[in-house]
């Protein structure tokens, strides 16, 4: 399990959490860091320039206090940081930019003659859940006939709190209540028009669950209120590089809208990212500016209350990867979904039997607008040439869709399937998009179909399915990410295989370009080495091995890059491993993450 391996981490300096979890544009605000080792730490380094560490407060080695300047150009959404000092730098952690003003959470508000008053307006509630039994109760004045958003950022705001969203009347009766957003999703949200004028209250209160998760660690979060359009599908899910692409994003109250643009994810908005992934990862070796250098706006050519069009053009210098895309309205900006940016054809639905994967890979961009709907799109099978098939939705952002792929032969009869990358429900763990792999034995043609699982359909059913001769491939995961050595001495580095669905066989690892004064040894992953969520669903099991790496006395202190490569399947593929952002607790559950590029070695004294 993955919590075991973590364990080598402890003597290394640990960032728990942030309090707060965000800050607004334009101020200057006073944080405080939870964890171990940070006595000592001396600069902040933030993937963007737009974030400071102006000044250390207090300096303790569980505590860390300072001052963190928001400038008023910092792009909005989560930003990966982490503390650098004398010896190891710590993990990476998430800090967060709101366009509101920002308010904070006041103790005790567990019950309802407690609720803490606020005035219903946009602003960015920073609170935290202190323990197992914590709740907190908040209560303002709402008019009739307004609506309102209630957005609790939690998970995909570098926090691992699970919670739940209920609003209440002035007699404590509910009137409405969210858990999950959606299937996939585990942070609440409300969007509620009030029908009558009057006293309410929101109840924010924690998932607990059967293991008695605690919130001591990691459990802050973010509430977002406003007044924002909100979009929840956007169509075509990707585009190509190069082409001109016009977007519907449908949604509620998009007649709003008068801006939409474009901009490349940064690490820390990989938010949906679970292993195995099929998503766009677009690993940046220097993230510092990575999502800020390009901005691609869009031209809104219609709009009503229910969606927008708008039109533009992706570069062809690109970058490929993840992209999300932004609104704008009066009420201010606010992120969509995001959307695959590649330089494979681009398809529509209804132009896909031109299709043709031997002479490179192509993308087909479709919808299942009906229920019970059941897209077919044609291909030609070669004998002894893989054919993978995967789709990319619910990694997105989808909120509901889970597709399922069909391979038929020219009888009708179905000679491969399957429905998850992999199973379980929710962020940490569940990816509900597909990938098949198929090597046909004869050349004729085939039939891939995609469906949802359970029929349903609607036009946000959206989906974006790949076609590409290739076998099912791996991935590789080191921990801990600030991986230190001291001067004439070793070290375990963890490295973690992630089998995609229809991989097998063993997987022989070894590292490349070691530089002078580093050794390292190598290894190979066996093929009964099993890879799938655990027996409660909630973590992952992934092989392991650890691999010893050496520093010699006479080697400097700094940074050193491994390169840790993988070999396997049958077309002998080679992998480069990479590192993540771990959300969770050093020894907790499998929390979501967020990729890091380099896999490194911190040599100290």
């Amino acid at each position: 399990m993955i919590q075991l391996a973590l364990a080598a981490a402890l003597t290394l300096p640990w960032i728990d959490r942030i309090e707060p979890l965000s800050a607004q544009r334009g101020t200057t605000v006073r944080v405080e860091l939870h964890g171990t080792g940070l006595k000592g730490l001396e600069r902040a380094e933030f993937h963007t320039e737009s974030i400071q560490w102006v000044r250390t407060i207090e300096s303790e080695e569980k505590k860390l206090v300072g001052e963190v300047r928001v400038r008023a150009e910092a792009p909005l959404g989560p930003h990966a940081f982490r503390f650098r000092g004398p010896g190891a730098p710590t993990n990476t952690r998430m800090f967060n930019v709101t366009q509101w003003p920002a308010v904070a959470e006041a103790e005790p508000n567990d019950r309802l003659p407690q609720a803490q008053a606020i005035r219903l307006a946009p602003q960015s509630i920073q609170g935290y859940m202190k323990g197992l039994i914590d709740v907190d109760l908040f209560t303002f004045e709402a008019a009739a006939g307004e609506r309102w958003v209630f957005d609790l950022r939690s998970l995909d705001h570098g926090s691992h709190l699970e919670s739940e969203m209920v609003l209440l009347d002035a007699q404590g009766k509910r009137v409405s209540e969210n858990d999950d957003r959606d299937e996939f999703d585990e942070s609440p949200l409300l969007e509620h028009t009030f029908a009558r004028a009057g006293r309410y209250y929101l109840k924010l209160d924690q998932y607990r669950g059967p293991q008695g998760v605690s919130c001591s660690q990691n459990c802050g979060y973010s509430l977002e209120i406003s007044q924002l359009p909100r979009v929840y599908a956007v169509s075509p899910l990707g585009a190509r590089m190069g082409s001109k692409t016009r977007f519907e994003l449908m949604g509620s109250a998009m007649e709003a809208v008068d801006a939409v643009w474009l901009a490349p994810a940064r690490t820390a908005e990989h938010f949906r990212m679970t292993y195995p992934f099929t998503m766009p990862v677009r690993l940046v070796l220097d993230p510092t500016r990575a999502g800020e250098l390009v901005r691609v706006e869009a031209r809104v050519v219609e709009r009503s209350a229910g969606r927008v069009i708008a039109e533009t053009v992706i570069p062809r210098s690109g970058p490929a990867g993840l992209w999300r895309v932004w609104t704008k309205s009066r009420h201010g900006e606010a992120p969509a979904l995001n959307i695959e940016v590649s330089g494979a054809v681009d398809l529509a639905e209804s132009g896909a039997a031109s299709g043709d994967w031997r002479h490179g890979e192509y993308v087909i961009d479709g919808t299942l607008a009906r229920e019970r709907e059941e897209d077919r799109f044609p291909v030609q099978g070669v004998a002894g040439k893989p054919l993978r098939f995967w789709t990319i939705a619910a990694q997105l952002g989808l909120p509901e869709i889970d597709t399922v792929l069909e391979l038929r032969d020219a009888a009708g009869k179905i000679v491969a399937q399957h429905d998850d990358v992999m199973s379980g429900q929710g962020t940490p763990v569940g990816n509900p998009d597909s990938s098949l792999v198929y090597v046909p034995t004869e050349d004729g043609p085939l039939t891939i179909c995609v469906r949802d699982r359970i029929g349903r359909g609607g036009r946000g059913f959206v989906y974006r399915l790949h076609v590409k001769s290739e076998h099912a491939g791996f991935q590789l995961l080191t921990a801990p990410e600030n991986f230190s050595v001291r001067r004439g001495s070793e070290e375990k580095l963890t490295v973690f295989l992630i089998r995609e669905p229809g991989f097998e066989g063993e997987v022989p690892v070894w590292f490349e370009g070691l530089p002078p004064g580093i050794t390292a040894e190598k290894g190979t992953f066996r093929a009964d080495q099993a890879f799938g969520p655990s027996a409660d669903g909630d973590n992952m099991i992934m092989p392991e091995m650890m691999l010893t790496v050496k520093a010699s006395a006479d080697v400097a202190s700094g940074t050193y890059p491994l390169r840790l490569m993988g070999r396997g399947g049958p077309d002998g593929r080679v992998v480069l491993a990479h590192t993540s952002l771990w959300i969770g607790p050093s020894r907790g559950r499998n929390d979501t993450r967020r990729p890091l590029p380099a896999v490194v070695a911190h040599v100290v004294e």
